[in-house]
């Protein structure tokens, strides 16, 4: 019987961002459109708030990503023969595009740790956002594992 369904992310991290890789698909490209209008706006109108150079720490004053899927996570068989259960934290960088990235476990349990981070990266969620907007997210995941009855 496999361990409880996955659940939605919760929480909202410990506040550090040690170790957060940023998403550099964005530097060195300049924005606008070739052949403009001489002293025209380039891009064809005023800028926006600036967009963050790489993913930033979930807070409350974002709406949290939604899980749109999630593939079953089963137990290894050293932690069924172990009896493991309790809480993992992982942080991982949820992106605008759904994908889990770069998961690190700020919370471990015995033989569930390579299981739990490979489950959450074949995730796919609907991104966080911030005032209607979608962003890159450092999140922290609270994975609760119960044995099978």
């Amino acid at each position: 019987m496999p361990p409880e369904p996955p659940p939605e992310p919760e929480g909202q991290g410990d506040g550090s961002d040690e170790g957060v890789e940023g998403d550099a698909s964005d530097e060195g490209i300049e924005r606008g459109v070739g052949g403009g209008i001489a002293g025209g706006i380039a891009g064809g109108g005023a800028p926006g708030p600036p967009r963050p150079a790489g993913p930033v720490k979930f807070n409350a004053s974002m709406a949290a990503p939604k899980v749109l899927f999630a593939p079953p996570l089963e137990y290894t068989q050293r932690a069924l023969d172990r009896e493991v259960e309790g809480t993992m934290l992982v942080e991982c960088i949820v992106s605008v595009d759904g994908a889990v990235r770069h998961c690190r476990v700020l919370r471990s349990l015995p033989f569930m740790d390579r299981a739990v981070v490979e489950n959450l990266e074949r995730r796919r969620y609907e991104p966080a956002t911030l005032g209607g907007k979608p962003l890159d997210v450092a999140y922290t995941f609270t994975i609760r594992l119960k044995l099978p009855e």
